[in-house]
């Protein structure tokens, strides 16, 4: 039980920025570029969730591997 509640806390740690970055950030941009009228809103069709969360995936392994790799140095 104790290792399914991790993985789904692991899970949710990739899953939640991945929609943050899809749908969230590109809505909150253009409620703010609505008011300032500095370039052309954003489009959300354009990102892909699925890619949004292998970037957090990908940017989370390589902050691991670099903690690993600098532990090891000491």
């Amino acid at each position: 039980m104790k290792k399914i509640n991790k993985m789904i806390n692991f899970s949710l740690m990739l899953i939640i920025p991945g929609v943050l970055y899809t749908y969230y950030y590109p809505w909150l941009y253009n409620k703010i570029n609505e008011k300032t009228r500095r370039s052309r809103p954003l489009n959300s069709d354009n990102i892909d969730l699925v890619n949004s969360i292998l970037i957090f995936v990908v940017t989370w392994l390589f902050f691991v591997v670099l903690t690993l790799v600098l532990t090891s140095l000491k």
